[in-house]
């Protein structure tokens, strides 16, 4: 598709072939992932078990050049080599490949009508556990552009896809190839980096923020989850008001009909006329606030906006350009 659509895929291949495969499996323990040949990467391999089923899957190095025998009986002998032992059996293979390792990212996330997303946009060595959860990412960020375009919202809205979610590909490759690297010097030490926690979009078109904003906290941040006190005084947190595919508008200090109700908002207020409590102070701590404010989640769990209220036109209009336009009722 990328070659058909004239996008590159610059990049670099790095010197080593693997294989991965999923395999029904006896003579280990699914009580935990298990690795074999630490003492020589090039004689590694690693199994981790499928929760939920009977399989495992099988990672490991293989020689640049030739054929590798990914049958059941050819991989239980490669077991037997790499791990010294002769009692796991691989019994069944459900799916096999090989493949050299690259790192690589399309020039373009977009043309026409046509997106990339996931590994069609960015490949890269699966050190750091990166892939699967930038590919969600990705899909989740252009499903709900692309659904709230249907219901309305200005076709330009489908340009932030690229526009958030290149760089954050762009980081992951520089680490994922780092992580690899320090791999091959025996080096398997993980940081905060690696939990995706800290991405985000402040820089980008979607993020807005009232300009006296000083807070640590920013549009285009991931939403922290402090714990609240809900209807009834009953204790919840953030999360589960964000859970689902609506918006999130939460006012501090302000009445909830401030904003207009609209099909896929769902508002929140704090305070004495409000139906979210904050006695403790932890979304005070993890939000800052000023009283007056607005603060919008996405449907993806991230920042949108942060306006105070007398920035209401203009919040209206953010929401309009999302897809959101007002009606005479809510689902709340």
């Amino acid at each position: 598709m990328r070659h058909t659509l004239n996008v590159d895929f610059p990049g670099k291949t790095l010197g080593v072939r693997a294989l991965v495969t999923d395999a029904l499996i006896t003579g280990l323990s699914r009580d935990y992932w298990h690795r074999f040949g630490d003492s020589d990467m090039t004689r590694q391999i690693s199994l981790c078990p499928f929760a939920g089923t009977e399989l495992f899957q099988i990672q490991g190095p293989i020689p640049l050049d030739g054929d590798i025998d990914l049958c059941a009986e050819g991989l239980t002998a490669l077991m037997t080599e790499r791990a010294g032992r002769d009692d796991i059996c691989i019994h069944s293979v459900l799916w096999s490949s090989a493949y050299t390792m690259s790192a690589r990212l399309a020039d373009h996330y977009r043309v026409g009508q046509i997106f990339l997303v996931g590994d069609a946009a960015h490949i890269h060595p699966p050190t750091g556990g990166q892939g699967l959860n930038t590919s969600i990412q990705d899909a989740y960020n252009l499903g709900w552009k692309l659904s709230a375009v249907i219901k309305g919202a200005p076709e330009t809205l489908l340009n932030s896809y690229e526009e958030e979610r290149r760089p954050v590909a762009a980081s992951m490759l520089g680490l994922a190839a780092q992580l690899f690297e320090s791999m091959k010097q025996g080096d398997r030490r993980r940081g905060r980096e690696v939990h995706q926690l800290d991405i985000g979009y402040r820089e980008a078109t979607l993020a807005l923020e009232k300009p006296d904003r000083s807070g640590r906290l920013s549009a285009g941040a991931r939403a922290p989850d402090p714990p609240i006190r809900g209807a009834a005084g009953l204790s919840t947190r953030l999360f589960n008001l964000y859970k689902g595919t609506h918006w999130t508008l939460l006012g501090y200090g302000l009445e909830h009909g401030l904003v207009q109700p609209r099909p896929g908002l769902h508002i929140h207020t704090f305070g004495p006329r409000g139906d979210l409590f904050d006695d403790q102070g932890h979304f005070y701590d993890a939000y800052e606030p000023a009283i007056g404010d607005w603060v919008l989640v996405r449907p993806v769990g991230y920042i949108g906006a942060i306006v105070t209220n007398d920035e209401v036109g203009t919040l209206e209009g953010y929401l309009v350009q999302a897809g959101l336009s007002a009606a005479n009722s809510c689902c709340r």
